[in-house]
């Protein structure tokens, strides 16, 4: 690689690591469940988070695609929307203090928030991973991913540590201790910021414009009309996010189902960055390897694992003590950790190698808005659960949705084989 090259991959690997590193403090499948339950005991509203994150995160993008286009350089449209998310993350932390003992206001206050940041983060994040192409090849990409992936992992399970030792430290968890983890993600999403800060992005000329609204609704029409290959992808992915369907509630399930300590939140934190690890070194060499199809079929494997381990585990250690279930239910977020794993390094990265340069962005816009469908997963896992569904049937369904997207995912074009 150039020198500039090199720089850039230490840059954005820095960005990665550290980013990733903060999403363990808030992670969607542990710690914000774990904290919303202390909040509130409805299902729906614990799993209207991981809605508001993902919905806040996709949904803008396809406006933030069209504003990129023609134009030279794309470093702007992420430094600016991210300093604003990086302000309102910081907040969060002291917000969520000072609003202790008041748990409906503290929730309402939260939710907005963190809607917010995901808002800022989804309009950065197109012109992210336009850089990200532009920047890398596509197999030194997928080694930058996989990469990414497992040191964040390392650096996630000394996060989940941390989040066990400051929930357990004053017997139950309460909102300063919440307040704490969150400030400390909003540290490292700051300091991932000013990693990206270094990189040097060289302008590029494109003969693409932006276009005018209609006119751009109309081309995204079109392309997701004629272009079958791209169209059968986004109903891949929107099968495989089904697993969503339970994801926020593993955590719920092990606290009030099996009765396992507030310790076990951050044993469960550690257990799904540690999947990171294998499966960032697993997926990356898989993705440089074998290409991106690849690892978009093992996204749908271990979407298809994780729910049904969910519900095989606790049977299976009936009679045994809770500490030897709890750490044997630690599997499922190894699972967790994998999965999240294969969404970056299998579906996004197939985009960006399957889009035609000049479009990407409109590719990459018009993909994500399309997989917010997938948003209302954990939504409807909450209502299921409020109507009184049970565990094992909730995660009966979590698992055969993403075996439609495992079955489609066989009629996939691999990206490279493309002339």
């Amino acid at each position: 690689m150039r020198p500039v090259e090199q720089r850039n991959f230490l840059c954005l690997l820095a960005d990665f690591v550290t980013f990733g590193t903060g999403m363990s403090f808030a992670s969607q499948a542990t710690v914000l469940p774990s904290f919303l339950a202390t909040l509130t005991s409805s299902a729906p509203l614990i799993g209207l988070s991981s809605t508001i994150a993902t919905g806040a995160w996709l949904l803008p993008q396809l406006f933030a695609a069209n504003s990129l286009a023609g134009r030279p350089r794309r470093k702007p449209f992420v430094v600016v929307p991210a300093i604003m998310g990086r302000a309102v993350f910081l907040i969060l932390g002291p917000v969520v203090f000072i609003l202790a003992g008041h748990p409906e206001t503290t929730l309402t206050v939260f939710l907005l928030l963190y809607g917010l940041f995901f808002v800022l983060d989804g309009v950065a994040s197109i012109a992210w991973l336009d850089i990200l192409a532009r920047t890398l090849s596509a197999s030194t990409r997928a080694r930058l991913i996989g990469t990414g992936q497992t040191v964040t992992g390392a650096a996630g399970i000394g996060a989940g540590v941390l989040v066990g030792i400051i929930l357990s430290s004053n017997g139950a968890a309460n909102q300063a201790d919440y307040a704490l983890i969150f400030l400390l993600a909003g540290i490292l999403f700051t300091m991932s910021l000013l990693a990206f800060l270094f990189l040097k992005e060289e302008p590029q000329e494109t003969m693409e414009r932006r276009l005018p609204w209609p006119d751009y609704f109309r081309r995204l029409a079109e392309i997701l009309r004629t272009d079958h290959d791209f169209r059968r992808a986004l109903v891949v992915s929107i099968l495989m996010s089904g697993a969503g369907l339970a994801t926020p509630f593993y955590v719920i399930h092990g606290l009030t189902s099996l009765k396992f300590p507030e310790i076990s939140v951050g044993l469960f934190t550690s257990a799904q960055v540690a999947g990171g690890i294998g499966s960032g070194l697993l997926l990356g060499w898989v993705g440089e390897t074998r290409g991106t199809r690849s690892v978009v079929r093992l996204w749908g494997v271990l979407a298809l694992c994780t729910p049904l381990l969910a519900l095989v585990l606790p049977a299976l250690g009936r009679g045994v003590p809770v500490d030897v279930v709890m750490y044997t239910y630690g599997l499922v977020f190894v699972l967790v950790g994998a999965q999240g794993n294969s969404v970056m390094a299998g579906f996004i990265n197939y985009v960006l190698e399957f889009a035609p340069p000049s479009r990407r962005a409109m590719y990459i816009g018009s993909a994500n808005t399309v997989g917010s469908v997938s948003v209302l997963a954990p939504l409807i896992g909450g209502w299921m659960l409020s109507a009184g569904a049970s565990w094992p049937l909730l995660f009966v369904c979590a698992a055969l949705i993403p075996v439609a997207g495992l079955f489609l995912s066989l009629r996939l074009v691999e990206p490279r084989s493309r002339s």
